[in-house]
């Protein structure tokens, strides 16, 4: 079995809540990503700018990471441009 039959055989079974959660994640990160370099910014400079260590970061930015509420509020006051945006009902 190729390399990536393997990975979609496995990807299929991943719950569809799951699967959307993780997408989630990744577009958050991408956009995070996309105003740091908007603002010639690198993740060592959030992470200053967030008094974190580097190294939380970028686990941060591997697109896993469970972002809280708070954590993209505060990303959002430092950077100065909004992450996410809710949609009215």
């Amino acid at each position: 079995m190729k390399r990536n039959s393997i990975i979609e055989t496995r990807r299929a079974k991943v719950l569809p809540e799951v699967r959307q959660r993780v997408d989630l994640s990744f577009r958050i990160v991408d956009r995070i990503h996309n105003i740091l370099e908007e603002q010639g910014l690198k993740q060592k400079d959030l992470a200053t700018m967030l008094n974190k260590k580097e190294s939380e970061i970028s686990k941060w930015m591997r697109g896993t990471h469970n972002f809280t509420i708070e954590t993209i509020s505060l990303i959002e006051k430092t950077l100065g441009t909004r992450i996410l945006q809710v949609v009215g009902f």
